[in-house]
């Protein structure tokens, strides 16, 4: 299935983070975009699947420390 395209223009320092964020985190800028713009606007279920795992990691990651400490 092909996916519709947009273009979309940045200020240089917002270019700069989004690369220096993608870079950092090991994700592709396409995704970073997508999962901003799914959280923005309340529509989770098209979060890319590495932003998923994430969130599911740190939510474990707080059930643990609450198993832990009870």
């Amino acid at each position: 299935m092909v996916k519709p395209q947009i273009v979309v223009r940045l200020s240089p320092d917002l270019l700069e983070k989004l690369n220096k964020y993608a870079q950092k985190t090991g994700a592709s800028k396409t995704d970073v975009v997508i999962g901003a713009l799914a959280q923005y606007l309340e529509c989770a279920e098209a979060l890319p699947l590495n932003q998923k795992i994430a969130q599911l990691e740190a939510r474990m990651a707080t059930v643990e420390a609450l198993v832990k400490v009870n």
